[in-house]
């Protein structure tokens, strides 16, 4: 399953995951697993409602009734309507991620609930939210054919209206000159950013459990216009990361800077 837009509801956005499975239980074992969220507020219970709830028309502002679980765009929770209240659903104990097929059309991928192979994609624009884990991939592109359009566009269309600096951007794509595919951010990632600079680490990392391989190619990420991503991050490779190198620079100033000059020692 896989969704390309989102529906508003209730100030929030939300696009469907998927339905529960025979091995999550009964409607008891289910109802365990529900949990009331105070800080979104939907329920028809006044004591902890900030929004008006109702069952019908979430599923009609949904447009599809064939889904059981639904991911909030805002905070990247889980969320299953009941008849008074939109409940947090949490997965079972032993829940193994489900695959998101790779379509041409833009795709809203849960990375936290959803996996996918990044080898399937041949050329196109991605947004990565770490907060959330939020993946949007934009319309799939032929290597030899005309692109149109920006991430920006991409997000309004995928119906996302806010956060865009959430997101860290780029393209990405496997082809005949990267056979193990690449990774590219844009605009480029500036290692003195270290806010961007996390936020793009983290979306290497979420590529590489859904595809990405040692030899990937990253661009624009540092000073370093290309370098293999098992440069990056040390789960492919025993020597230190460059991510690991630039969290360690700080700490060690921050040493020298605490530590006493010999004449201060003498003092004391």
């Amino acid at each position: 399953m896989s969704a390309s837009t989102c529906f508003e509801y209730g100030c929030y956005h939300f696009f469907p995951l998927r339905r529960f499975e025979k091995g999550e239980g009964d409607f008891f074992a289910l109802s365990k697993r529900l949990e009331s969220d105070p800080p979104v507020g939907l329920s028809e219970y006044k004591e902890r409602q900030k929004f008006p709830y109702s069952y019908d028309e979430f599923y009609k502002a949904a447009t599809n009734p064939n889904y059981d679980i639904f991911c909030c765009v805002e905070n990247g929770k889980s969320y299953v309507p009941a008849t008074r209240e939109l409940f947090v659903y949490h997965n079972p104990s032993g829940y193994s991620k489900r695959e998101a097929r790779i379509i041409q059309n833009r795709m809203l991928i849960d990375t936290k609930n959803q996996r996918f192979d990044m080898q399937q994609i041949d050329n196109r624009r991605f947004m990565f939210n770490p907060q959330t884990g939020i993946l949007l991939l934009g319309m799939q592109y032929k290597p030899s054919g005309k692109i149109y359009g920006s991430h920006a566009e991409d997000l309004s269309n995928a119906r996302i209206h806010s956060g865009y600096d959430d997101y860290v951007r780029g393209w990405v794509g496997t082809g005949k000159e990267y056979p193990h595919g690449v990774i590219h951010f844009a605009p480029n990632v500036d290692d003195r950013n270290t806010a961007l600079f996390d936020r793009a680490f983290k979306a290497l990392d979420m590529f590489s459990q859904n595809g990405a391989e040692a030899q990937t190619v990253v661009r624009a990420l540092g000073k370093r216009w290309e370098q293999p991503l098992f440069s990056v991050l040390t789960s492919l490779e025993t020597k230190p990361s460059i991510y690991e190198q630039l969290k360690q620079k700080p700490e060690q100033q921050s040493i020298r800077h605490n530590q006493p000059t010999k004449k201060k020692e003498t003092e004391i």
